[in-house]
């Protein structure tokens, strides 16, 4: 049986009331640096990795061991270079006992060229996938599609070499 609850509210005092060890499942998208101003107060891109590793910390207390953390992040770019705030967050949070496991990859298909003189506009975002330990649950079986009737010949060539 799934159980789902959403908590709304400040995710420090949210989390701060969950049990150790007591989520299978983590996904969030936090404010990228600069935005949201109105409601987070705008985090500077230097002052990120500060802010949201006391997030992180309790996130690793209250995930299971055999669980996954999804941090969807985009880096900031200003003046046509970008942040590195998201790669110092990586590091960071490997240094909090985080395992960075994999890497996915959110294709907005409907995005078009920028204002920027100097680069495409992005068409991506960051879905990073964090562990505490190397043999965390894995369901890979649940999103497999078939793959047609060319696999076959592909692989008999495949094998043949």
């Amino acid at each position: 049986m799934i159980t789902t609850n959403i908590l709304s509210g400040d995710c420090l005092e949210k989390l701060k009331a969950l049990p150790n060890s007591s989520v299978d499942l983590i996904v969030t998208s936090p404010p990228y640096a600069d935005q949201r101003k109105n409601t987070y107060g705008g985090i500077k891109p230097e002052k990120y990795v500060s802010w949201f590793l006391p997030i992180a910390a309790e996130l690793f207390r209250v995930l299971k061991n055999d669980g996954t953390f999804i941090l969807n992040i985009k880096e900031k770019v200003q003046n046509g270079e970008r942040s590195t705030y998201v790669l110092e967050l990586i590091l960071e949070m490997k240094k909090q006992g985080w395992l960075w496991t994999e890497e996915f990859i959110w294709h907005k298909k409907n995005c078009y060229p920028g204002k920027w003189p100097n680069r495409f506009r992005d068409a991506w975002e960051r879905l990073l996938q964090f562990n505490k330990i190397k043999k965390f649950n894995m369901y890979q079986e649940a999103v497999m599609v078939p793959m047609g009737d060319w696999a076959k010949n592909r692989l008999k060539i495949i094998g043949s070499r």
